[in-house]
């Protein structure tokens, strides 16, 4: 049996019959790291309780799942393709208990995506991946979120104080694969498509 590297080598090349687990994202920007923390700094009082590391913090755009190195490399063309022009800024803000706040299984930072960058990403990247047969969206309509944190057991959350307010700078996306170990989640960047920067403040 071949090592977890060698494999995610292989999938990275599109060569070989090996699955991975993949999914599609726009990365947290390091200058949010902080406010991420003071926010999970406020539920420690959470029973069962994990918080996410920095390297753990991303927007889902698309959770593609365990796929074929043939799917897999058409996820890549999709996210290599995209368009230069489709950064932009949302506003990461107040806390959103999800699926309810009384029943929590995750706890996440909302966005007001009032320009629209996270829709166009996510119609972008899921038309691509629907147009190649690699997933079908879901039925229920997409709300763009930073996951911060995770119970072992669903349970109210009551955050000690509320999340700051700050602007959340759409730079890049990116293509993750997915390792599920006993420490936790392992995501490794398979690949990452750059946003043009200044072009809209140029046009102005």
């Amino acid at each position: 049996m071949r090592s977890g590297r060698a494999k995610g080598r292989h999938m990275a090349e599109g060569t070989g019959d090996e699955r991975q687990r993949l999914f599609v994202a726009v990365p947290l920007p390091g200058e949010l790291e902080a406010l991420v923390r003071r926010a999970q700094e406020s539920l420690a009082a959470v029973r069962e309780l994990r918080v996410l590391k920095p390297e753990q913090l991303h927007v889902t755009l698309a959770f593609i799942g365990e796929v074929d190195a043939g799917k897999a490399a058409i996820a890549r063309s999709v996210v290599e393709s995209m368009p230069a022009d489709m950064g932009g800024e949302a506003v990461i803000g107040g806390f959103l208990p999800l699926p309810s706040p009384s029943r929590a299984r995750v706890v996440a930072l909302e966005l007001a995506d009032e320009q629209g960058v996270f829709a166009g990403l996510f119609e972008t990247v899921m038309g691509g991946l629907e147009a190649g047969g690699v997933m079908k969206r879901e039925k229920r309509p997409f709300r763009p979120h930073l996951t911060i944190a995770r119970l072992r057991t669903p349970g109210a959350v009551r955050p000690r104080y509320e999340s700051e307010q700050a602007p959340f700078a759409v730079q890049s996306v990116c293509l993750y694969q997915s390792e599920l170990r006993r420490e936790g989640a392992v995501y490794t960047v398979v690949c990452r498509r750059e946003f043009e920067r200044g072009d809209a403040e140029e046009k102005a």
